[in-house]
């Protein structure tokens, strides 16, 4: 997992559009940074995100381990799907 992602990336990993995620950033409810290219989230920020998710969801604990596994995985997927369409 890279030490910062995308607003697209951010909006794989929580199921929301990369707009709902810059909008969240701009209202400071996500912590963010905006660059020229656009918005960049950092690891830490889409680790919490990604736990409040799971675990709401789940109802089970998760580790930053298993985190970082399950985003990697969700980024690799639909980096492919994009790739593939394109």
């Amino acid at each position: 997992m890279e030490d910062h992602l995308s607003t697209e990336q951010v909006g794989w990993v929580l199921g929301r559009s990369a707009g709902t995620i810059r909008d969240g950033v701009k209202a400071g409810e996500i912590e963010g940074t905006r660059i020229t290219s656009g918005f960049r989230v950092p690891k830490a920020e889409v680790l919490r995100l990604a736990r409040e998710k799971v675990e709401a969801e789940t109802g089970r604990k998760v580790s930053d381990k298993a985190l970082e596994k399950l985003i990697d995985e969700v980024i690799t997927t639909n980096e492919a799907a994009v790739t593939g369409s394109r």
